[in-house]
C-alpha cells in the first residue's frame, strides 16, 4: 500500500484539515483514485490535486465524496467553506501576518459568527429580543455575533430555531470552530493511503 505524500507546508490550516479529511474518507472507502473519479465525475488528476492539497475541490466534488462514503455532507461542506476562505486569506502574494493579534477571532469563529448574524437578521429580533427569548444575555449575544467568543452549542441551536432555519450548517461550523479552538485539529502526519 502506498503512503500519502506530505501536504504542502504553506497550506493554510483549514485547507489542510479538508485534505486530511478527504484522504481519510478515500482510504475508508477502499476506492482507488480512478474508481473515485469514475463514481464522482471528477477526473483522477483532479482528485490528485484535491487530495494533495494543491487545489480546493468544488462544492459538488465534496458533496459527491460525502454521498459516496456515507459522510455527513453538511459538516464536510462546512469544512470546505472554511477552507475556501482560508485560501483567500493565505494567498502567496499577500504577506501573512507573523502572529494573530490577541483577541482576534479564529477564521473558523469568524465564519461561524457571520452565519449566526445572518440567522439573527432573519429573526428580525434585536439583541434584547434574543435575550428575552433565550437563556443568553444581550451582551452574550453581542460577543457571539461579533466573533469575540465562541457561543455555546445551545445558543446556536436556539438562534436557528428562532430564525426557523435547520441548524445543520451552523452546528457543523460550530463543531469545526470548537475543535479548532480546543486544539484537537493540529497538523498530524497522514497515514497510509
Amino acid at each position: 500500500m502506498s503512503r500519502w505524500r506530505e501536504l504542502p507546508a504553506e497550506l493554510d490550516p483549514a485547507s489542510y484539515r479538508l485534505a486530511v479529511r478527504l484522504r481519510l474518507l478515500k482510504d475508508q472507502s477502499g476506492l482507488s483514485k480512478r474508481q473515485l473519479a469514475t463514481k464522482t465525475g471528477y477526473s483522477t488528476k483532479s482528485w490528485e490535486r484535491y487530495l494533495g492539497g494543491r487545489s480546493l475541490p468544488p462544492h459538488d466534488a465534496v458533496e459527491a465524496m460525502a454521498q459516496l462514503t456515507g459522510e455527513d455532507p453538511t459538516r464536510l461542506l462546512a469544512l470546505r467553506e472554511i477552507a475556501a476562505v482560508g485560501r483567500q486569506r493565505h494567498r502567496p502574494f499577500a504577506p501573512a501576518p507573523e502572529t494573530t493579534a490577541p483577541g482576534t477571532p479564529s477564521l473558523e469563529r469568524t465564519i461561524l459568527a457571520a452565519a449566526l448574524r445572518e440567522r439573527k437578521t432573519r429573526t428580525g429580533l434585536s439583541l434584547v429580543g434574543l435575550a428575552e427569548r433565550t437563556a443568553y444575555s444581550r451582551s452574550s449575544w453581542h460577543r457571539c455575533l461579533t466573533g469575540t467568543t465562541l457561543p455555546p452549542r445551545r445558543a446556536v441551536e436556539d438562534l436557528c430555531r428562532l430564525a426557523d432555519e435547520p441548524p445543520g450548517r451552523c452546528l457543523a461550523l460550530w463543531e469545526i470552530a470548537e475543535s479548532a479552538e480546543s486544539g484537537r485539529t493540529t497538523r498530524a502526519k497522514t497515514g497510509p493511503s
